[in-house]
């Protein structure tokens, strides 16, 4: 493996324990951000493995993933964009608290980065 892919995935890894310790000590705002960054930085890992380019500066994973050439309709996931938006939610107070103030708000997000997490790192591994 790469040595700048094997950097993002390692950070992506990080990302991801963070997001489930921060849902279980129910701290759902911050679960939310290291949701969406474990998810960008393993697809700009999978971009740096096997597309032989440096991945772009966006934190659109819809982007992403076209540059990936993945096609999340194959884990039943159609958008990703509230997955996108939660990285610039959640650097304003105003509206991480008014986007995810519980439980139940951060949830499907959470699923839907697991989900895709879990997915990528799959293909990563079978290479």
């Amino acid at each position: 493996m790469k040595k700048e892919a094997k950097l993002w995935i390692n950070l992506a890894k990080e990302d991801f324990v963070d997001m489930n310790y921060m849902w279980k000590v129910k701290r759902y705002r911050g679960a939310v951000l290291f949701a969406q960054q474990a998810v960008e930085k393993i697809i700009k890992g999978y971009i740096v493995e096997n597309k032989q380019k440096a991945p772009r500066r966006i934190h659109a994973i819809e982007e992403l993933t076209k540059d990936a050439a993945l096609n999340l309709e194959e884990i039943k996931i159609k958008d990703v964009k509230e997955l996108s938006k939660a990285y610039t939610r959640m650097r304003y107070t105003d509206l991480s608290v008014q986007y995810y103030p519980t439980r139940a708000s951060v949830e499907p997000l959470l699923e839907m980065a697991q989900k895709i997490y879990l997915w990528v790192e799959k293909k990563l591994i079978k290479k």
